[in-house]
């Protein structure tokens, strides 16, 4: 048995929170999910069996995955039962004393952080069997630290807003638009996004690539790469390989192509394996 479901924060967070990912299972065989570079940081709580990293051992129990450049594998075995915050690409920044930036590529234990708040949330998600009393644990350990955002964190919202927008924008441009010189506006947005304007340029780049894929199946890559701001289509295979392990055409072969940072519902494309890793 397997059940996954898509749940929604309060108004009042949506500007911070994409989405709540509820999963659980008791699927005896293994269950192989790919993760590429989403463009989000989650915040994960493990109430049941802890997901394998591939190569790299058991995710822990509760942590906050920061931005990723790099694919992966996660294989889940057993009893399942997690759930996983998506933020918007700034949503975390204002909730959490650290720079996001050494959140980057890793996954961070929730007792790392030394949050009493945060480890108490840990321990009342872990005791409560009710997903909706959960969420709104949740919901209110984010509502009791919401503050104003400062000057920097709306310069790199706008600077994200330009990324999405402008396929074709280049980071002067963006530095320029934010009144601020080159060096300055890579650090601030480094700070608070987790990875620098070039990476996350071409993080969004490739969701895009995803999302005309999912909606223009036959799309040549020729006009792909140029909707999506590469200089050519072998650029963009580069960048795929990159972010995803293969070409694009094998990528294809083997999976429906899904961003699940352009897409306005949230389906996550997972991978049966039949055969134990």
């Amino acid at each position: 048995m397997r059940e996954s479901k898509i749940l929604y924060p309060s108004p009042i967070l949506s500007q911070y929170i994409k989405y709540y990912w509820v999963l659980k299972t008791d699927e005896v065989e293994p269950v192989t999910v790919q993760t590429i570079p989403s463009g989000c940081i989650h915040l994960v709580f493990h109430r049941g069996e802890n997901l394998n990293i591939l190569s790299k051992g058991l995710q822990p129990k509760n942590f906050i995955r920061g931005q990723f450049s790099t694919y992966g594998s996660l294989i889940s075995e057993g009893n399942i039962d997690m759930i996983a915050v998506i933020f918007h690409p700034l949503g975390l920044s204002p909730f959490v004393r650290c720079s996001m930036s050494e959140l980057y590529n890793h996954y961070i234990d929730v007792e790392d952080f030394e949050d009493i708040e945060l480890n108490h949330l840990k321990r009342n998600i872990s005791a409560e069997p009710a997903v909706e009393t959960c969420i709104r644990l949740i919901e209110r350990f984010f509502m009791q630290r919401l503050v104003d955002a400062d000057c920097n964190y709306q310069r790199t919202q706008h600077a994200i807003c330009q990324i999405i927008n402008q396929p074709q924008i280049d980071v002067n441009t963006l530095a320029e638009s934010t009144c601020l010189g080159y060096r300055q506006f890579k650090r601030v947005f480094t700070n608070y996004l987790g990875m620098s304007p070039k990476e996350y340029y071409r993080v969004v780049r490739f969701q895009r690539t995803l999302y005309l894929l999912q909606n223009n199946p036959g799309m040549e890559f020729v006009d792909l790469a140029y909707s999506c701001g590469f200089y050519d289509s072998s650029h963009l295979v580069k960048d795929f390989k990159e972010f995803t392990g293969c070409s694009p055409t094998q990528y294809l072969s083997s999976r429906s192509p899904y961003s699940t940072f352009f897409s306005e519902d949230c389906r996550l494309n997972v991978i049966k394996s039949h055969n134990r890793a």
